[in-house]
């Protein structure tokens, strides 16, 4: 270790050392007259005490030297920096993972609370005037400031577990920016106490400024966990008395069998019979449970299992919608009289179609409608449009079938905007779609194998598309893969779809094949708005908003059982309207179920209130507890190029031990060096007699 001075420039007063010197050589030389009455007697003196008093003089100026030094030195302060600092002071800052990962049980209760313990014990070891930066994973604004030992000491006590997953790079990341923007200066110092889970503690693209580093690893107990992953449905359409299968994945990270794992499902206050699973060890088992909704309405759903390690995971929230019927609007030319898509939608309650002509259509007929057919129309009016488009912002679909005499222009000016393919010109080569896109979502569930050996409907006269690279489209029946006839895209918040020809029967029979009932049906099925089935803590998305809301009354985000009730931003864009929860992230802080409102009475409103309920769910990354051992973990910094990277001492009883943080500083054992010094050069003079 290398000796550094504070003030090195105290050390030009060595020089000083000089004048005791000349002094001493100076005095050696001077000659004093002494009158004695005999000569004798003068030598005799001489010769006894010539040696003595040299010896005297040397000693003095010896003790006088070092009692100079000292002081010097003293005043230039040295020390032997800790982790290689340059300076005595420290400005710390100190990570304390609150992540629900250290819920694990460790040998001082919880991981978290060993944290606590052991960070509170390093902050009462620090300096009395050292300034502390405290940080957690959910990087509060409050933390991000330093503090005195108490302060932070009492700042440790109340944290709680969090459900923000935050990469241990950003934290470290941040830690460097708070320490580089301190104005003191000071040996820059880490302290990361945490578990260090592989699936959050990323060590790319560290900061390139290194700072010394020092960590304390808990150490769970019991290894691995049992945690469900995921909830799904294969199939978008939700209808009461009508058998569903809700499908769910459960992960298990410990190296050994799970058998005979009760997995229960509750919707609303149903609870289905749970279903008895088994998993292998260091994999994951996917399975379904069946029920059937008797009733319509929005449905909470809950996944559960019950486990010994962490309880976070154990429940997994979902929320979805049964209607009790579709509401289409069939809009079509005066002189039109196909009556396909009528006749095939009478055949069941679920589906309630009205129809219109498109001289008569007014925004009434439009609102509510989930599902808007323009069957065989010519030209669309501008002010249609923009109803269409209101339509979809409110998660309609809306499907646009061309009439025979049709309005290229007015066509393609608003297929163009919505980056579907425009029409060129009518081609009369008959053609079969032969392909068919049955893998699309659209048709999940629809079939119990893929359809083959059909007879392909035929097209006798179509409108040829344009098509280009920025389009944006998904093909379901075409002459071929690259030649489309029916495609759709998504749009705003719902869903257009576009055919190539008209449905008079001279230039299609494809609205007298089976594959046309089948994908009309499911257009109504599939066209309510879809929700969100859940989402995650700390990382919502934009919520999509199907409706208009007032201005005076704002959409709360409400949960009375956590005592949560905070407004949310609403985002319009050209596109589609969004609700934003990033800026609630300290707000939302607790799993389950939420209730969207805008407290809107709508016999009092013009405008139509606004309810939902939607679910989030504990971010999974932090369920799997696999960690890095130590060894590990230091390579990964120095793979990083981190190289002071040390792990923090514990004594014997798993007492933190300091020594290896502080500076060896050396000025208060030079003081005493310089009065042990004086007082030997007074005892010298005073005591030792020639």
């Amino acid at each position: 270790m290398n000796l550094i001075f504070v003030y090195p420039n105290f050390l030009w007063a060595l020089t000083l050392l000089s004048i005791p010197i000349i002094v001493h050589l100076f005095n050696f030389r001077r000659y004093k007259t002494v009158y004695f009455s005999r000569v004798k007697f003068l030598k005799e003196v001489t010769e006894d005490s010539k040696s003595g008093s040299r010896l005297k003089h040397l000693l003095v100026l010896l003790s006088r030297l070092l009692a100079m030094a000292s002081i010097i030195f003293a005043f230039a302060q040295p020390f032997i920096p800790a982790a290689e600092g340059t300076a005595t002071e420290n400005i710390t800052s100190i990570y304390l993972d609150n992540s629900y990962s250290m819920q694990a049980e460790g040998q001082d209760g919880n991981l978290l609370n060993e944290a606590k313990n052991k960070a509170i014990e390093l902050v009462k070891s620090l300096d009395n005037n050292e300034k502390v930066n405290l940080l957690t994973g959910d990087l509060l604004s409050t933390h991000q400031r330093f503090y005195s030992k108490d302060e932070v000491i009492s700042m440790i006590k109340e944290i709680d577990f969090s459900a923000k997953s935050t990469p241990l790079k950003q934290i470290i990341g941040l830690q460097i920016d708070l320490l580089s923007a301190n104005a003191e200066q000071g040996n820059k110092r880490i302290f990361l106490f945490s578990d260090f889970q592989q699936s959050t503690s990323s060590f790319e693209e560290l900061p390139s400024e290194e700072v010394s580093t020092f960590f304390y690893q808990t150490n769970a107990q019991q290894k691995g966990n049992i945690f469900i992953d995921s909830v799904w449905f294969e199939t978008p359409v939700h209808r009461a008395n009508t058998p569903v299968d809700v499908y769910f994945r459960v992960q298990n990270s410990p190296d050994q069998l799970v058998n005979d794992l009760s997995v229960g499902l509750r919707i609303n206050d149903t609870d289905p019979a749970p279903k008895r699973i088994s998993i292998p060890a260091n994999s994951y088992t996917e399975d379904k449970i069946s029920f059937t909704d008797r009733t319509a309405g929005t449905k909470r759903g809950e996944i559960s299992v019950t486990t010994s390690q962490l309880f976070f995971d154990d429940v997994f929230y979902f929320t979805y919608d049964i209607k009790e019927f579709v509401e289409i609007l069939i809009v079509k030319s005066p002189e039109d009289k196909n009556r396909n898509l009528e006749q095939l939608y009478v055949l069941d309650d679920y589906y309630k179609a009205s129809s219109v002509t498109v001289d008569q259509l007014t925004q009434e007929d439009m609102k509510d409608k989930e599902l808007i057919i323009f069957q065989n129309i010519n030209r669309i009016p501008d002010g249609i449009m923009d109803l269409c488009d209101e339509a979809l912002k409110g998660g309609a679909s809306v499907v646009l079938i061309p009439g025979k005499d049709l309005d290229f222009a007015n066509w393609n000016s608003y297929l163009s905007k919505r980056n579907l393919p425009s029409f060129s010109h009518l081609d009369s080569v008959n053609i079969s779609l032969n392909y068919f896109n049955s893998e699309d979502p659209l048709y999940t569930g629809v079939f119990e194998s893929t359809p083959k050996n059909y007879q392909a409907p035929m097209v006798f006269n179509r409108y040829f598309y344009q098509l280009t690279s920025s389009q944006n489209f998904m093909t379901l029946f075409g002459a071929n893969q690259n030649d489309p006839f029916m495609v759709y895209s998504k749009a705003f918040n719902g869903r257009i779809i576009l055919l190539g020809s008209s449905m008079d029967p001279s230039y299609t029979n494809f609205q007298n094949h089976a594959l046309f009932a089948a994908t009309f049906l499911r257009f109504a099925e599939t066209s309510s708005f879809q929700k969100p089935l859940y989402m995650t803590i700390g990382e919502e998305d934009n919520y999509p908003l199907n409706q208009k809301v007032s201005e005076k009354n704002p959409i709360h985000i409400v949960n009375e059982e956590f005592g949560t009730d905070a407004i949310p931003q609403i985002i319009n864009t050209n596109s589609a309207r969004f609700i934003s929860f990033s800026h609630l992230e300290n707000t939302i802080k607790l799993a389950g179920f939420y209730e969207l409102t805008d407290n809107t009475s709508e016999s009092n409103s013009e405008i139509q209130g606004f309810n939902s309920t939607i679910a989030l769910n504990y971010n999974r990354a932090e369920s799997w507890i696999n960690i890095f051992d130590e060894t590990s973990l230091i390579g990964q910094f120095e793979k990083a190029g981190w190289t002071k990277i040390e792990k923090l001492n514990t004594s014997d009883g798993g007492q933190i031990e300091i020594n290896q943080l502080k500076a060896s500083e050396y000025w208060r054992i030079l003081l005493i060096l310089a009065l042990i010094f004086i007082a030997i050069e007074i005892l010298l003079l005073k005591l030792w007699r020639t």
